[in-house]
């Protein structure tokens, strides 16, 4: 009675903490209001956190329900049974049936969706080892239904729901497992709308977060599901697959009716086995982090995607009710969804990659194919995978194949996959690639696949699928219109990458526009997602995320979406004008090209527009939207300030409407009464609020974007008309010519009234700014640029209106002449510059406009005028009268720079022109005067008038350094000029195109050339502009921006060939000066595309270089291309042989004998690695190169570097550009090569490079080459070095010496004559001898064949070719991925070796197998049922039950104990000093094994590279490591010091104290130093004491892995002496 007292009391206690956590416990106040229990308005908070939850499961109940419990069902079992059924019930709002108690109730907390799964799995994970075997109740206090848990549904869900828990943290190459993946906060009803309040409150959560809660459902779910088919296996094994756990259970009817049937109990046991295969997959995947071990799970993946195939369609014989069907649930796509979670959103980004190439290019069992009407794809299950690095490994174990014969497959159907898992899986998973290290190809064999194009094709299949699928009403496809709102819906938008998002976006736009079933418009595409999408678009846009490409192809895909969809049965004005200003006119008027995206996407709007309000909606709208645009009741606008800019909304609505009429069709019609409603009278003069002035305004808008969609312009739409018989252009009818007469007067009333405006005392706004180009600055240009952006317009709309052209000729000569009297007169009196600065902006301004619409001066001596316009221009100053604010003087000089610049802009082409055909001495003054004025006025120059400032010194640069004999200091100047504007233009396309100009103007032939004579060639080597600007840019370029690289690098390898004219033996020259930068750039390697800079163009086609070219190799491929038209040796000039190409192939020796450290090779993808490669490339291209005078040197760095450790795509390298050098240069070559194969002291690598060249010297395609004939002395030597390399322990050596042993012996000796008896026939005996048992052999013939027909093909010329060397595939470091010879012979041996065996196996050993294979098929009985190592072909990984977080300690105190369970030590080791890897590794795997608390690393990313994986043992899984620089490591020291650490440096000081007699104390800071400097002085000042290790040796110091090893254990030991 005692024992059941106690029972009873943890009971309630359970029970208690359980309802303290899960629910809010109110009472009824005598006014009818809910309280808290202490009195308090109920704020629906409970009274524990999740953290009261241990005491349960890791004590409570663990006693009150042990494992080996075989008590029955009590009420205690039944009450807590209960109260989990509670747990898994969604949430609800109100109060828990039958719980009331003293006027106490209870209802779900507001995070019930958070603590009631974590709860509810918790204790699952304890209960169900005793409670799988009860009958319990099948709803919540039923007392009449039961089953045993494996049948309740409401548990599956649960289990199911958990298992696709996917964290909150997004997708990075750090973090901690399970804390990736794409929770978003409210996925698949994760957070009901009672979440999402202002008072949402997560403190019960304790210290869990979403990503930890997410990983402990995921596993403690996993845990549950194996406990429970655990159990039904046994069950199958003790019954024969008989259901034993029927019984009659308070008035459930005992089922009599028979289950034993064959069918019956096979489906049992398949159904058990498949859930058993799933659970072995799911803790596999979900614990193993290892490539090649997640690789074996994929074939029992693609057997589950089989299973859910073959239960597609079938309905699920679990139901919630009282009927119970012993049967478990059908395995359905989002539990094999889950299982692909676990690796496409795995937290290494190389495991992403393999899942998303596995599963987008249908070797992970789902047919990503459209399917054919309803066929079902099948494959077979033994057919050989394509991916070479993914052929599934041996198993270990023997597996009986069921069936006894050859498992067929079936692929699930693309249509099975769910939108979401598309969404947040899949797309998210590639999302978090781009970018990133492990890049998007795939290297299969010699094949480099993209995963971008693998989506591509997969999203395109998929979205067909979905339009194929009519599952809604009406024909509809609701499942697509989900998907295209999803896809095109803001939260895509803002969180996946530009890159990512054209993609994704082209890819689903072009199947609905190509799909055939889409035609009926079965897609519902939401106006608030529309709304929302076009919002996020243009965040994206205004930020300079997305190229304009990419934005170009954003809203053609968005349109083409929009023309799929239904029409819109209640049109919104509002929103459809949105739609359209997402794609504005060009600035100038221009045909577009009909395949360029911009006609498509206006294509497709047009097509979108006639659908809209059954066909009438838009002609309709469009002139009553005009109408009220103009008449301003289309949205309220205000007064326009010349200080504040201008009106962008309103110009932005007024080109949407004017879109709107021009795809509406008829828009002239549509367009011309609103303009007249403005513009048909004078408007006045002085900008104003009033009506008149703002209808004006209003209708200049819709003129100006009228005439730039060319529905207003008169060319061809009515306007205008042409004779034929006089062949012009008639002009406009005189209504129209009235009002562009009024329209150009109301622009011209705006440019004359700003400069009256700004100089007034109080003009300009009140707000404040100190820098040069203030936001007043640029409204101001900007509001000058737009007006004289209309009169532009007009003109080339209008270019026969006479009203027009006889306004602006006539203002260009009145400003011209007044602008020339104010210079006069301010040359005289300098007193009325002030005064006339008023008129300087103004008739400049004006002047500009005049420009713009083509004005041109009257009257003879037009050159002259030109000059003299262009010397007052440039020697007009701005002098502000004193009284005027800042504001108002930043504007001015802001629109005075601009019409400066912007006039000569357009006068600087007219003197050009007139020049070349007149010709005047005066020209060369006017461009300096112009290049000087340039470069100082650069800096007070508004950014809007940069680009005229650049064309004009571009202009001027262009004709002087186009003169017979440019000077340099003139070349100077343009360069100073040219990057004073670079380093100021901000706008993306500008600087691009700039950028683009300056390399043509100076990287040319003639430049290079005549600045090598004067300059690098003269003994003073005088000043050099143009190396110094192509070192500048290369600087502005950095490591960041390659773009830059190629743009400039594309440019000067052209110039550096030289000038047409040059002599074929000078080609070149100009190169030399350049020699070392080429040496660098042979070995540079793009960054990969950086997502900031928005005017790249990544698919930018390069015509000069092959199509193959990689995108990490565009900048280098034109260095090579350069050194690939240089002339023959025989043809170049002795200057450039020797002091250019030999130059650099030594140089590039030198970077080729770096040998790696201690021995190892390059880490593969390290900057090492890259440039060795790039390196040895170059020199393969360069070996023609190599002459008699420099191949000595290149032979002695040649040879010993093949002795270095390296990969076998560098040795491929080093063997091509051998195998050229000899055969150029067969007696300098061939004698090192006899020499280093008769050594007898060199590694299995150097052998087999040895054998590779011999190969291909002595029976390839190259032997006439090296041997002169069959009686070369060399033949001899050869022989005698390769014979012994006959017994070689390496097989690919010793085949490839077999060859060449059979290929000489016959030249040394004569093999059909037989042996003598004298000493020197005896030698030729045992040749005889050899070479009859080489030829005789069965075996070695055919690899000889295999071996022969190798070497015939191997092509080192091609290799060594221009394009065939930037043809070879790359690997996933973007570095080249040749097929080494060393691999081929390795198959080819392989091979061989198979064949062999298999034909030396008697046929009784044959007939054996197969009699075997058959018993094993006839002993496949129905009772037969594998364990698990049977189970799955797979090394399974065991989900430990510590990673449950079911015991007491909280996470807090768990991170004081590792993985073995033992606490951690108060030792933080600090090796931010150490920069080795191998120490690094060696000190992570001495931290685990002494249980320190952290590591310190100068940088975390050491952990990806595979020597520290190695050597540490996989120790970077279980210990804590932190980051700490160099230079932050001072004040990191200080910080522990103030936590109660000892600062120990290990480093032999004055004041050292031996190791054995220091005293470490508890919470100690091991600091370790430099490997040969030790512990910098600065670091000495925060160390409190330093020790040194006692020696008895002459060395002075132990490597610094075995002294901290050491010291951890000195420390560790009186650790424990002291415990």
């Amino acid at each position: 009675e005692e024992l059941e007292i106690v029972r009873d009391a943890m009971h309630q206690s359970v029970l208690m903490i359980l309802r303290g956590i899960c629910y809010e416990v109110a009472v009824v106040s005598n006014d009818g209001q809910m309280m808290d229990v202490d009195g308090q308005v109920n704020t629906r908070v409970p009274l524990l956190s999740l953290e009261s939850l241990r005491p349960v499961t890791g004590m409570l109940l663990p006693k009150l329900y042990p494992q080996t419990a075989t008590a029955g069902v009590d009420d205690r079992a039944i009450e807590l049974w209960n109260e989990v059924l509670l747990l898994l019930s969604p949430y609800s709002e109100s109060f828990v049936d039958g719980d009331v108690q003293g006027g106490a109730k209870r209802r779900c907390c507001k995070n019930w969706n958070h603590v009631a799964p974590m709860a509810a799995t918790a204790i699952l994970c304890i209960l169900l080892p005793t409670f799988r075997k009860m009958e319990l109740p099948i709803k919540p206090n039923d007392t009449e239904h039961f089953c045993r848990p494996v049948y309740k549904p409401s548990l599956w869900r649960l289990i199911q729901t958990c298992l696709g828990k996917c964290g909150d943290s997004e997708i990075g190459d750090s973090g901690g497992r399970g804390t990736s993946l794409l929770s978003r906060g409210a996925r698949d009803g994760e957070l009901s709308s009672n979440d999402n309040d202002d008072g949402l409150l997560l403190d019960n959560l304790g210290d869990y977060d979403h990503a930890s809660m997410d990983q402990l459902l995921r596993r403690r779910s996993a845990h549950a599901l194996r406990l429970m088919v655990e159990y039904e296996r046994e069950q199958l094994l003790r019954g024969g697959g008989k259901n034993n756990g029927k019984k009659k259970k308070k008035g459930q009817q005992q089922n009599n009716a028979s289950s034993s049937s064959e069918d019956e109990s096979r489906q049992r046991r398949h159904d058990v086995d498949m859930w058993m295969k799933y659970v072995l997959c799911f803790e596999m995947l979900e614990m193993e982090m290892e490539l090649h071990l997640v690789e074996q799970v994929w074939a029992t993946v693609k057997e589950i995607a089989s299973e859910v195939a073959s239960n597609e369609g079938q309905n699920d014989s679990m139901i919630d009710g009282t009927t119970v069907v012993h049967q478990l649930p059908r395995l359905a796509w989002d539990d094999i969804g889950s299982l692909f979670c676990r690796v496409l959103l795995s937290d290494t980004p190389t495991m992403r990659k393999l899942g998303l190439f596995r599963f987008l290019s249908g070797h992970a069992g789902v047919d990503v194919t459209v399917p054919k009407a309803t066929a079902v794809t099948k494959n077979d299950a033994t057919t050989e995978d394509t991916s070479a690095f993914m052929k599934q490994p041996k198993s270990k174990s023997k597996i009986k194949n069921k069936s006894g014969g050859t498992a067929l497959v079936t692929s699930a159907p693309l249509s099975i996959v769910s939108v979401s898992f598309v969404l947040d899986v899949v797309m998210r998973a590639y999302d978090s690639i781009v970018g990133a290290k492990v890049g998007q190809n795939m290297q299969i064999e010699q094949e480099s696949i993209s995963i971008a194009d693998l989506l591509s094709s997969f999203l395109s299949n998929y979205t067909l699928t979905l339009a194929a699928s009519l599952d809604g009403e009406e024909g509809s496809a609701p499942r697509l219109s989900e998907f295209v709102n999803r896809v095109f819906g803001p939260e895509l938008i803002q969180s996946h990458k530009s890159r990512s998002l054209v993609i994704f976006y082209r890819s689903v736009a072009t199947a609905l526009d190509t799909s055939e079933s889409t035609g009926e418009k079965k897609l519902d595409i939401e106006p608030e997602n529309v709304q929302a999408t076009i919002r996020s678009m243009r965040a994206i846009f205004s930020s300079g995320g997305a190229p304009k490409s990419m934005q170009e192809g954003l809203r053609l895909d968005l349109a083409i979406v929009l023309k799929n969809a239904k029409p819109w049965e209640k049109v919104d004005a509002s929103l459809v004008l949105q739609v359209l200003a997402l794609y504005p006119p060009p600035e100038e008027l221009m045909d577009e090209a009909e395949e360029s995206p911009q006609s498509k996407a206006r294509d497709a709007l047009g097509k979108w527009l006639l659908g809209l309000g059954g066909g009438k909606w838009s002609q309709n709208a469009s002139s009553a939207c005009a109408s009220a645009f103009v008449m301003g009741q289309l949205m309220p606008f205000g007064e326009i300030d010349v200080m504040s800019g201008v009106n962008s909304a309103e110009r932005e609505i007024g080109m949407s409407i004017c879109i709107l009429c021009a795809l509406a069709g008829n828009g002239n019609e549509l367009l011309w009464p609103a303009v007249f409603k403005g513009l048909q009278s004078a408007p006045p003069i002085i900008a104003s609020s009033t009506p008149v002035f703002c209808k004006a305004n209003r209708s200049m808008i819709l003129l100006e974007f009228g005439c730039k969609e060319g529905v207003l312009s008169g060319m061809g739409n009515g306007d205008l008309i042409f004779d034929k018989s006089k062949e012009y252009m008639m002009p406009p009818p005189p209504r129209i010519e009235s009002l562009l007469g009024n329209a150009v007067q109301f622009i011209l009333s705006q440019l004359m009234s700003m400069s009256t405006t700004l100089f007034e005392p109080n003009g300009g706004s009140n707000t404040s700014c100190g820098s040069t180009r203030s936001s007043t600055t640029n409204s101001a240009s900007s509001y000058v640029a737009i007006l004289i952006g209309q009169v532009r317009i007009l003109h080339l709309a209008y270019p026969s209106s006479v009203s027009l052209s006889q306004a602006v000729d006539s203002m260009l000569e009145d400003c011209v002449n007044s602008l020339t009297a104010i210079d006069r007169e301010a040359q005289i009196n300098s007193n009325s510059a002030s005064e006339s600065s008023i008129h300087v902006v103004k008739f400049l301004t004006l002047a500009y406009a005049a420009l713009s619409c083509g004005a041109n001066f009257t009257g003879g001596e037009k050159l002259n005028r030109l000059i003299s316009t262009c010397h007052t221009i440039l020697g007009l100053e701005l002098s502000i009268p004193p009284g005027i604010k800042k504001e108002a003087k930043q504007a001015c000089r802001s629109i005075f720079q601009y019409a400066k610049w912007g006039s000569l802009s357009l006068i600087v082409p007219k003197i050009m022109e007139e020049s070349e055909s007149q010709g005047n001495e005066e020209v060369e003054d006017v461009y300096q005067a112009i290049l000087e004025s340039a470069r100082d006025s650069v800096d007070a120059t508004p950014v809007i008038a940069l680009p005229p400032l650049f064309e004009c010194a571009l202009g001027a640069g262009k004709h002087i350094s186009r003169q017979k004999n440019p000077l340099l200091s003139s070349l100077k100047t343009i360069i100073e000029t040219l990057f004073a504007v670079l380093e100021e233009e901000t706008s993306s396309t500008n600087w691009s195109y700039m950028l683009n100009q300056v390399c043509k103007l100076l990287f040319r032939g003639k430049l290079l050339l005549d600045e090598y004579q004067l300059s690098y060639s003269n003994e003073n080597c005088g000043p050099m502009p143009i190396m110094q600007a192509f070192e500048k840019l290369l600087k502005i370029g950095g490591t960041t921006k390659p773009h830059i690289f190629k743009v400039v690098v594309s440019q000067m390898s052209v110039a550096w060939l030289g000038p047409d004219e040059q002599p074929t033996c000078d080609v070149g020259v100009c190169a030399i000066p350049y020699r070392e930068h080429i040496v660098d750039l042979l070995v540079y390697k793009e960054c990969r595309f950086d997502e900031s800079s928005a005017h790249l163009d990544e698919g930018r086609k390069w015509d000069a270089l092959p199509e193959a070219t990689d995108s990490s190799s565009i900048t280098r491929a034109f260095v090579l291309a350069f050194f690939s038209k240089l002339p023959p040796p025989g043809d170049m000039s002795d200057v450039v042989l020797t002091e250019l190409v030999h130059f650099v192939i030594i140089k590039l020796m030198d970077i080729c004998c770096a040998k790696p450290a201690r021995g190892k090779a390059f880490i593969s993808g390290s900057e090492e690695y890259s440039r060795m490669s790039r390196a040895w490339q170059s020199l393969c291209l360069l070996s023609r190169f190599v002459t008699e005078d420099i191949a000595k040197d290149v032979a002695v760095r040649v040879f010993p570097a093949m002795a270095f450790t390296l990969h076998g795509q560098i040795r491929y390298w080093i063997e091509v550009f051998t195998i050229q050098c000899t055969r150029r240069h067969p007696t300098i070559f061939g004698q090192m090569f006899i020499e280093e194969v008769r050594r007898n002291d060199i590694s299995t690598q150097h052998v087999s490079s040895l054998m590779v060249i011999g190969g291909n010297l002595t029976v390839g395609r190259y032997h006439n080459d090296f041997f002169c004939s069959s009686a070369d002395p060399r033949i001899k030597d050869v022989l005698c070095g390769v014979l012994p390399w006959l017994s070689s322990t390496q097989g690919f050596s010793r085949a490839i010496a077999q060859l060449l042993c059979h290929k000489l012996i016959p030249l040394v000796v004569n093999v059909n004559t037989k042996a003598s008896s004298d000493g020197k026939e005896k030698d030729d005996a045992v040749l005889r001898s050899l070479y009859s048992f080489l030829d005789g052999n069965s075996v070695m013939s055919g690899l000889r064949i295999k071996q022969q027909h190798f070497f015939d093909t191997y092509d080192v010329d091609s290799a060594c070719s221009f394009e065939g060397l930037l043809s070879i595939p790359v690997d996933e470091g973007e570095e080249a991925n040749p097929l080494h010879m060393v691999d081929a012979i390795k198959e080819c041996l392989a091979e061989v070796y198979k064949q062999t065996h298999d034909e030396d196996a008697p046929a009784w050993k044959r007939m054996e197998d197969l009699l075997l294979d058959s018993d094993q098929a006839n002993e496949s009985g129905a009772h037969d049922v594998q364990n698990e190592t049977e189970l799955v072909n797979f090394q399974r990984k065991i989900l430990p039950i510590d990673a449950l977080d079911l015991g007491i300690r909280s996470f807090k105190e768990q991170k004081q104990f590792n993985a073995a369970g033992k606490k951690k030590q108060s030792l933080i080791v600090c090796a931010s000093l150490i920069d080795k890897v191998p120490n690094l590794a060696g000190l992570a795997r001495t931290c685990e094994i002494f249980s320190a608390q952290t590591l310190v690393m100068p940088n975390l990313l050491v952990r990806k590279q595979d020597d520290f994986k190695s050597i540490s043992a996989s120790a970077n899984d279980w210990i804590e490591m932190e980051e700490c620089k160099e230079e932050d490591l001072l004040s990191w020291l200080y910080t522990k010091k103030s936590e109660g650490y000892d600062i120990v440096g290990l480093e032999q000081t004055a004041s050292s104290k031996c190791l054995t007699k220091m005293g470490f104390p508890e919470k100690t800071v091991l600091l370790l130093g430099k490997e040969k400097e030790g512990i910098p002085i600065e670091f000495l000042s925060a160390v409190d004491q330093c020790i040194e290790i006692p020696q008895l040796g002459i060395i002075r110091s132990l490597n610094v892995h075995v002294s901290g090893a050491i010291s951890i254990w000195e420390y560790t030991k009186q650790m424990m002496q002291k415990k």
